[in-house]
This record gives structure tokens, sequence and C-alpha cells, in this order.
């Protein structure tokens, strides 16, 4: 598809987002700001693909780098200017500079979180020393993979990253999961008018505001109506984005105990209308099966439904290799069920994930690697590829180690909690967390949803798992002491700074003077 042409006020905004963030870490407490300087920029910034700025060797400047690159400078910057206020003032009454939980360090201090991480570097830097030939396909020849590629990758894969550093370093806590529900479910409201006018007037706001359109359009008429976009890349994103949001209410009218359950429950039906009206089947079909799970399921059965869902992504190009997926029996159903129309899309994504996976299986360990090596190509030099799904694109381009270690922080948490769920002593705003990171692991099978704000979450539990050991919760009690704010309701780490660890092991431990 040829790159539509934003105007010039794509590009203003864009680099006028550091601005907002930094603006976001004045006004709010540290943990809203994050969230809100990553979530702000995900539905409002333009699509990444058609707007951005291409340095050589570095990763490009767009909607999903930039705001990254801005909270990781803004988020330190902000704690010492919150802790050099703690050692000044004795009593401060505004909650923006009460010190939030913060985990030493930046990298991950657990054995999973570390791995995965080394595996990305150590992957990556295989697929380049194996992918070192020329690849000619009639007339278009891709060039081999070089050491200078090894060091663009890498530097491209910490930007992917980052936003699960920090979500470990400064999400790790029960509260900063609860904001980060919270602020899906107020995005998603705000966003819904916005989508309810493309509805009924078709997907124009993008081209209103930055002067493109940044899809095909004839994907987004759905019958005698639109299915609607806004700022996103496609419709299937903001409808994966309003399923999550969904499920994010449904567990905070369990997870709140007074007048503001009726207010969530009110939001989770809007949402669910306007996903309805969106016209996105597969988000629908998502929301459906996993809306008892937040609704009804206790915490256990929480995690084991996320357990499950994570297991089967990781192991889902293994099943599809093995065909044990079956694509033809959707494809019937979908056919005499649904719309022949959608069954056929449905065929056609099938036929070339089976392609592409056929390909990826001839280097399926450290994969083809970048400048298109990973595409099809007929005797001519034509690219005949059509890519659809993440977990594809993925291990065709960084083969099993690279699939496994970028999902593997995606699900591999999942899977930990449940299995350590009575150590963890899980809270529901936890495991409600779980269900909404699985909803969009679904998404990924058939889509390439991969989101800021997913690694954002991923990064969250990745830090409550650490939070269980027990140098991190000396390093969190050796932190500061957070100055004590006349009525702030309790001392626990979820509030004020202090430290209360579910694990048994370490229950005792409290922050002197609280």
């Amino acid at each position: 598809m040829q790159i539509p042409i934003p105007g010039p006020q794509a590009y203003v905004i864009l680099f006028l987002w550091p601005v907002v963030v930094a603006i976001l870490f004045r006004k709010l407490p540290l943990q809203p700001a994050l969230i809100w300087s990553l979530l702000g920029a995900y539905l409002l910034l333009p699509t990444a693909w058609v707007v951005n700025f291409d340095l050589p060797l570095l990763p490009a400047l767009d909607k999903n780098t930039l705001p990254v690159l801005a909270a990781a400078v803004a988020a330190p910057l902000t704690l010492y200017r919150i802790e050099k206020m703690q050692r000044r003032m004795r009593s401060i009454s505004q909650d923006k500079f009460i010190r939030p939980p913060v985990l030493p360090g930046w990298l991950p201090r657990s054995t999973l979180g570390m791995g995965l991480f080394l595996a990305v570097i150590g992957g990556i830097l295989m697929t380049v020393l194996t992918n070192r030939d020329m690849l000619v396909y009639g007339a278009t020849a891709i060039p081999s993979m070089r050491p200078y590629d090894a060091l663009s990758m890498i530097l491209e894969a910490l930007a992917l990253l980052l936003p699960v550093l920090l979500g470990r370093k400064f999400l790790a806590n029960d509260a900063g999961h609860r904001h980060l529900l919270t602020a899906m479910i107020v995005a998603a409201i705000a966003y819904s008018f916005l989508a309810l006018y493309e509805i009924r007037m078709s997907p124009q706001v993008n081209n209103l505001v930055y002067g493109f359109f940044p899809h095909s359009w004839a994907q987004h008429i759905r019958g005698d109506g639109f299915r609607p976009l806004v700022f996103m890349d496609h419709g299937l994103v903001w409808a994966i984005f309003l399923s999550m949001s969904i499920l994010a209410a449904a567990i905070m009218a369990r997870a709140t105990k007074d007048a503001a359950r009726m207010r969530y429950i009110a939001a989770a039906i809007f949402l669910f209308l306007v996903l309805v009206l969106s016209k996105s089947l597969g988000a629908l079909m998502i929301t459906i099966v996993l809306l008892p799970v937040a609704l009804l399921m206790p915490v256990r059965l929480q995690l084991l439904a996320a357990a499950l869902i994570a297991a089967l992504s990781l192991t889902y190009p293994i099943l599809r290799g093995a065909h044990m997926i079956p694509t033809d029996a959707f494809v019937e159903t979908v056919a005499t069920q649904i719309d022949p129309r959608r069954a056929q899309s449905l065929e056609f994504r099938f036929h070339h994930e089976d392609a592409l996976l056929a390909k990826a299986n001839e280097r399926p360990v450290f994969g083809w690697g970048g400048y298109t090596r990973w595409r099809i190509y007929d005797e001519q030099g034509n690219d005949l590829t059509v890519s659809d799904g993440a977990w594809i694109i993925k291990i065709s381009q960084r083969g099993w180690v690279g699939y496994v270690a970028q999902f593997g922080f995606l699900s591999l948490p999942l899977i930990l909690f449940f299995f350590r769920r009575k150590r963890y002593d899980v809270e529901l705003v936890t495991s409600g967390l779980c269900v909404v990171i699985a909803a969009n692991l679904v998404d990924l099978l058939p889509n390439d949803s991969l989101s800021p704000l997913l690694f954002l979450a991923a990064g969250a539990l990745l830090g409550r798992i650490e939070l269980q050991r027990k140098d991190a919760v000396q390093a969190v009690v050796a932190a500061p002491r957070p100055v004590h704010i006349r009525g702030a309701p309790g001392t626990a780490l979820d509030q004020a700074g202090s430290v209360k660890t579910p694990h048994s092991r370490f229950a005792h431990v409290k922050r002197r003077g609280t």
C-alpha cells in the first residue's frame, strides 16, 4: 500500500508530545503521569508507519518510541524532585509529592526478566550472524545482515522493551495496576465519542486533523455502516483496546466497594455497546468469552484462564505447524454461521500464514532477519507477502529465540502468577490485569496489535513478581521515608510508599516512622 502524505501538523504534534509529557509529570502523581504519557500518545498521535523521523542507526522517532523516551527521562527527574522536596519539607498537602514505591535499578532483577532480556539481545546477535548471505529473487536482491544491523536491531529492541522496564520500575504495586485499569476505562469512554462520530459519518477524524487516512478505506466499510479507527492504525486496533477497557471496567466494578461500582458497571455497558457498533467480530468474540471471567470468576480461576491463553500464545506456532489448529473447521463455521465473505478473508489469512510459516521453518532458530528477507517473493522478484498476525511476523524475522524472548515478556508472567498465586497473594486488580493482557494476546494471533501500552502492563506484572523477593523489598524500605500526609488513608506500599508485601515471609517489614 502506498504511504500517505501527512500534513505538517502531524509532525508538529508528534514532536510537541515531550512537552505534554513534561506537563503531565508536573501536574500528576508519578504513576498516573507515566500511564497517561504513553496511553495518550497511543490514542492521539498519528500513525507510526506514516509519521516518523528515521535517523541512521537509531530507532525511528514515532508515536511508539518518542513518548516512551520522553517518559523515561521525565520519570527519574520527577522522582528526584519528589525526594528533594521531601528532604526540605515536613508536610505536604498535595498527593503528587508522595513518593511512590520504586523498584531498584532499570534492568529486571528476577531470573525470568533478566533471562528474557538477555535472550532478546543474544537472539539478535545470532540472527545477524546466521544471515550473512545475500538473497536474490529474480530482479530483486536483498542484502546480507551486517554488524551495523546488529547494533541497529538491538537499539530498536531496547526501544520496544523500554515500556516493560518503566512498568516494572514504577507500576509494580497494586496501586499501579489500579491506576492502569482506571486510565484505560477513562480513555476508552472519552475516545468512544469520536468513534461514534466515525460510525455515523465515516472515518474522517484522522484525515481532518492530520491530513491523511492511515489504512485501506475498503477495510473500514462494514455493511451499511463504517468501522471507526479515529487516530489508530486500524479499526481492529481500536476494537481490541475497547475490548480490554470493557474487561478493565468489569474488574474495577468488582474491586470497588463504594458508590463508584455503579459507575464502572455503567462504563462497561456503554463501552460494550460501542464495541458492537464498531463492527469488529474478533474483538467482540474475545469480549464475550472473557467478560464472564472478569465479572464472575475468583482470582484463582482468572489466573488460570490468563495462564492458559498465555501458554496458547507461546505454543501457537508449533500447533499451527503441526496442523493441530482446525483452521478448515474455523473457516467452515464462519461461512455457515456468520458471513461467507468473512470466511473467505479468514481462509486467505490462513493461507498466507502457512506460506510464511513454511519459509520461517527454513531458519527456525534465529529467523531471517531484516531488510524484508523474511518475506515471500516469486521468480520475478515480486513481493507476494500478506502478513497480519504479530506471531508470524516475529517468528519469521527472529526465529523461535526472538519470538519466545519478546512474547515471553507478555506471556510468562501470566503463567508464573498462576503457579505462584498463593505465594504472591494476588489481589483482584492484578489478576484482572492478567485477564486484560490475555485478551490482547488472543488478538495478536490474527492481528498485529502490539503497543507500548501492552508492554507497560506486562512490565507492571513483571515488577509485581519482583516485589516478592527480599532484596527488592529491602531496597524499597531503604528508600527515603515518605512525608506523612494529613488524612492520608493508611501507609501501605500501595498508598504512601511504606511496605506491606503479601509474601508471608516478609509480611512484618514496614517503614520506620509511619
